[in-house]
């Protein structure tokens, strides 16, 4: 799990990634409580596109999760046309998804993710 190292301000927004979310939610076994602690530190500064919130309720089956993501301070922002068209000009990472999310971090001018995914290191 990544933390871009570098200092922040306390405005500064940090983007959160799906696998993050999902392993907060499910208390993951290995990765649960350093998502918990992520989350619980950075409060109020986190960002993620609400095709995180669908894909974990395809995931989870839960259906309040807008209402924990807003509990815990983690905000959620639209997947707009403006995004998706980013998404397609994008060539990294691979998966379109992926490709999604770092649209969305450009759009908004967040330099900061909080992921276990690969594609977003470097």
């Amino acid at each position: 799990m990544q933390l871009r190292p570098r200092r922040r301000s306390s405005s500064e927004k940090i983007y959160v990634d799906i696998n993050v979310l999902y392993y907060y939610l499910t208390a993951h076994p290995e990765f649960g409580e350093r998502t918990k602690t992520y989350i619980a530190r950075w409060s109020g500064n986190l960002v993620t596109s609400s095709l995180s919130a669908w894909i974990l309720y395809v995931l989870t089956g839960l259906e309040n999760i807008a209402s924990i993501l807003d509990e815990v301070g983690i905000e959620l922002v639209p997947l707009t046309a403006s995004v998706l068209s980013i998404a397609e000009k994008l060539e990294k990472p691979r998966d379109y998804e992926d490709r999604i999310h770092l649209a969305t971090m450009l759009e908004l001018g967040i330099d900061t993710i909080i992921s276990n995914d690969r594609d977003f290191d470097g």
